[in-house]
């Protein structure tokens, strides 16, 4: 008489999900809705500094991106982006910004408040993959961070993303059935509809919301629609790491495989490596 294998995990996808073992990642990872992942499963030990000082480090940064989704005028916006980048820190901590960096080796330096950023957050969190059996062509870090009350535009990703909240809160909408809303056919076919600044009409009960305190973990599934609120009492912060061409014993995800049947007759589209790797 032999053993037989255990049973594989049933996850409720209509309410908030964690993946507390490995077997849990390589059974969620593949799926198309948005998942936790435990602090048992994996966590890092890096400290940042302070929300505030963050923003005061990374808006005077040529390569730092700011804008504003709830400023609809152009001119308000330029006048924002001049405000954030110039005026004394007191002076633009409350007004409605958005920023992200997407280049993070420009403070990895002696110094630097990512010095040791490589060491405790990208080769655990690439080690953690690969002892999972995944495999992947691209891997790179972008820090969001949000002023009190804002929110990010209804947008899909072309990445799995893995999403580490810093400092703040964040509320993480998706959807139960990411396909009621985005079919993936029509999604690798044309984006444009899904990039805007508040999310389409929909039943409230086919959301699937993830509040994100300091620590909280999630993966966002590749090319599914979602949307971030930022708390309204203190400044969120994230650390978002991007993955292309994640496989597991040879498969990609059936979302990835939709897009790389795309790429094969758009060859020209294909985002196959990425230099902040």
């Amino acid at each position: 008489m032999t053993d037989s294998a255990p049973a594989p995990v049933c996850f409720d996808f209509e309410r908030p999900v964690t993946a507390r073992s490995q077997e849990d990642f390589l059974q969620l990872w593949k799926e198309t809705r948005n998942f936790l992942l435990g602090a048992e499963l994996i966590q890092f030990e890096m400290l940042f500094p302070g929300a505030e000082e963050m923003v005061d480090i990374l808006r005077k940064h040529p390569d730092t991106k700011i804008n504003s989704n709830q400023l609809d005028e152009e001119a308000a916006e330029t006048d924002l982006v001049e405000k954030m980048r110039h005026a004394p820190l007191e002076q633009i901590i409350d007004l409605p910004f958005n920023i992200a960096l997407f280049e993070l080796h420009n403070f990895y330096g002696e110094g630097h408040f990512l010095q040791t950023f490589q060491q405790q957050v990208m080769i655990p969190w690439r080690t953690f993959l690969a002892s999972s059996g995944l495999t992947w062509q691209r891997s790179y870090p972008i820090i969001f961070i949000s002023g009190k009350g804002c929110s990010s535009q209804y947008h899909v990703d072309n990445s799995h993303v893995v999403a580490w909240q810093i400092h703040g809160t964040k509320s993480f909408h998706g959807f139960s059935d990411p396909g009621k809303y985005g079919p993936v056919e029509g999604i690798v076919d044309d984006r444009s509809p899904y990039r805007r600044k508040h999310p389409p009409e929909h039943s409230p009960e086919d959301v699937l919301t993830y509040v994100m305190e300091p620590g909280t973990m999630l993966w966002n599934q590749l090319l599914t629609p979602h949307w971030v609120d930022g708390g309204t009492k203190s400044i969120a912060v994230s650390v978002n790491i991007s993955h292309g061409g994640i496989q597991h014993a040879g498969q990609f995800c059936p979302n990835e495989q939709v897009l790389r049947k795309r790429w094969e007759d758009h060859p020209e589209e294909a985002w196959l490596v990425d230099p902040r790797y």
